[in-house]
Formats: C-alpha cells, structure tokens, sequence
C-alpha cells in the first residue's frame, strides 16, 4: 500500500492523492493490513465489504456510530456505501498491480477475487429551478453572494473559484479559465453574456494576480464559505440536503432541461467524457426528446396529402378487427433460462425439463 502512495504521490492531484491516504488509514489499514498481499482471498474481500456497507460512514470528527445491518440500510445509504466499496476496490487493485510489477506478488489471485458492485449510482434529482436560485441568492450574505451568482454562471467547484485568479477572465472570449481543475485537465468555461458582464466588472483594474474572488475585508475565501452557505439555505427556506456543490448540478442540470448536448455539458464541467454526465443528468434528457424527435423529423407523406396510410393510422384496431395480423404465441415468464447450455441429455436432463 506504501507502493501505491508513493506511485499515486506523483500521478494524482493533490486533493485526489490527499483523499486517497484518507480512504486507506481509515477503511483499509485497520482491515486489511495485517493480511500478507499473497494470503489475501475471497474470503478476506467478503469480510471487507460486508464491514465496509454496515460501518456508518465518517462526518468529520465524529465517531462514527454502531454497526447497522445490511438489511435495515435504506435505498440511497446503501447506495453510498457501495460507492465508497467500490472506491476501495479500484485502490486494492492498484496496490496488487504495483505489487506484481515490483515482484512482491507471484499470483493474481488478490486482484481476481475482487469484484466490483454494479448499478451503484442514480441521477441526481436535487437542483433549483431559477425562482429558488433567485432566493438563494437574495438570502445570501453580501461576502457570498458573487460566490454563489459565479458558480451559477459556470457550474464551477467551490475551490476552483476560490482559486481563480483576475488573469482567468478573459478579455477576448467569452470565458474564464480553470487553471487548477480537481482532475488533471484544465479548460475555458464559456459564459452567458450575463456572467460575461459579472466576471469583467470583477475583475475590472486589479492585477492580474489577485485573487478574483475575495471577502469585503479583504481576506480570500476558505471553508468557511460553507457555514455561510448553510445560514443563507435557512433564511431561504430551501431543502436541508442542498449544498454548495449542488449548483454546480443545478448549472448542468439548466443546460441539459434545455436541450444541450451531453459532450458540451461535459466539457463546461471539465469531463473527460459524457459517461459521468450521462449517469448523472441523463434522464434529464426526456424532457425535450419528444419535440426534438419532432423537430428533426422530415416527413414521409406528402405535403398535399390529407389522410394517413392505414398502416399510420393513430387508433390502433383490435386483433379481433385485423384477420391479417400474426398470431403471437403465449409464452408463460419464468426466470429460469430457456436453455442450460448444454449439450447433455440423459435422464436427469429430461427431469429437469419436464419439471420447469
């Protein structure tokens, strides 16, 4: 695991490599640790993930409390401790990588007895309509409020404004530039002419050094903001759940309800690709299907015509009206397979089929 820290030290960000020593001190080392890489099996995975899911998670300095059952989890806290599993997994399977390329392992038996936890994540459904975002921002104190108003213009992180720079406006193209993104690339954001007008009268006769977002004393912004945050959430009565980082999803969330493309959503955020884009605000995308199929589609009939072929017709006939339709056998559903995918026979064989 050492290995693996020292490799992850140069290949991560820092806040990657920063949460990645967190994950291992406090879910792996007391779990695992004391495992020889070679000895490590299904049986070890198991035990791991099992204490994994029904081990309440961490929230700062708090102890964390008692042990709960798998089977009395709800939906959503399930949801998250198979995420933070399969975190886990992904670190387990670099650490026995490295191994194995420095000779520490001679079998691949701990990588292959890891197994991934599918179908852990769902679409985000927290995000403000613009009423709620006007609440917010009215709810706001002064320090916060171009805080918040910036990461609705751009869908940025908390830290990637707090860290943005007079120099990151553009004064040419409609943009800022994310130039320590939370992955390893950087981009341009482009901006409503609303925000355009925003960012250039920040930014307006400061050096192109400073810090573009600062408090009324002075002072640049750490976490604090979050406590700021939470009281101005309170005075506009908005969802307890709601955090600073949902207006990133809320900024994403406008995008897609209006009929952006995935790929373009995908790089305001700074994604590699729309795969996280997809998963998250995908079934946004229903929403305004039904007019673009509409829009797009050209025609088959002709502009003079005034009545549908009979096969377009919209009311559908019964079968007992169409003495032309295929008559479809009834198939009784079973979750056994139709087939064993074998190519025995035999007299077990013929039980088993006559018993389904």
């Amino acid at each position: 695991m050492a290995d693996y820290l020292d490799w992850k030290r140069i290949a991560a960000t820092r806040s990657h490599f920063e949460t990645l020593v967190s994950l291992i001190n406090y879910h792996l080392v007391p779990r695992v640790s004391q495992i020889p890489a070679e000895d490590f099996n299904g049986r070890h995975f198991y035990d791991l993930a099992m204490d994994v899911i029904e081990t309440p998670p961490k929230m700062g300095q708090k102890t964390p409390g008692p042990r709960v059952p798998i089977q009395r989890l709800s939906e959503d806290e399930l949801r998250r401790r198979k995420k933070t599993l399969n975190a886990l997994i992904s670190i387990l399977r670099g650490a026995f990588d490295i191994a194995w390329e420095r000779g520490a392992l001679h079998t691949d038996r701990p990588k292959r007895c890891l197994r991934r936890v599918p179908k852990v994540d769902r679409p985000r459904v927290i995000f403000l309509d613009r009423t709620e975002c006007r609440l917010l921002i009215g709810a706001c104190h002064p320090d916060l409020k171009t805080l918040v108003r910036a990461a609705l213009y751009t869908g940025c992180r908390a830290n990637e404004l707090i860290q943005m720079r007079v120099g990151d406006v553009s004064d040419r193209m409609n943009s800022v530039f994310i130039s320590s993104p939370k992955g390893r690339r950087s981009r341009h954001v482009f901006l409503p002419s609303e925000g355009v007008v925003f960012f250039r009268a920040l930014a307006n006769g400061r050096l192109s050094s400073d810090r573009l977002f600062r408090k009324e004393n002075g002072r640049i912004w750490g976490g604090e903001y979050k406590s700021y945050f939470q009281a101005a959430r309170g005075q506009a009565r908005l969802p307890a759940s709601l955090t600073f980082h949902r207006l990133r999803h809320t900024y994403a969330s406008q995008l897609v309800q209006s009929g952006a493309s995935l790929m373009i959503v995908a790089e305001q955020l700074g994604h590699a690709n729309t795969q996280t884009v997809s998963a998250t605000y995908g079934h946004l995308v229903t929403q305004h299907r039904e007019s673009e199929i509409e829009r797009c589609f050209e025609p088959l009939a002709s502009p003079n015509s005034q009545k549908l072929p009979d096969c377009l017709a919209t009311k559908a006939e019964s079968p007992s009206d169409r003495s032309d339709l295929p008559r479809f056998i009834h198939r009784e559903v079973t979750s056994w397979p139709r087939s064993n995918f074998s190519r025995l026979s035999g007299p077990l064989l013929q039980e088993l089929r006559n018993s389904r």
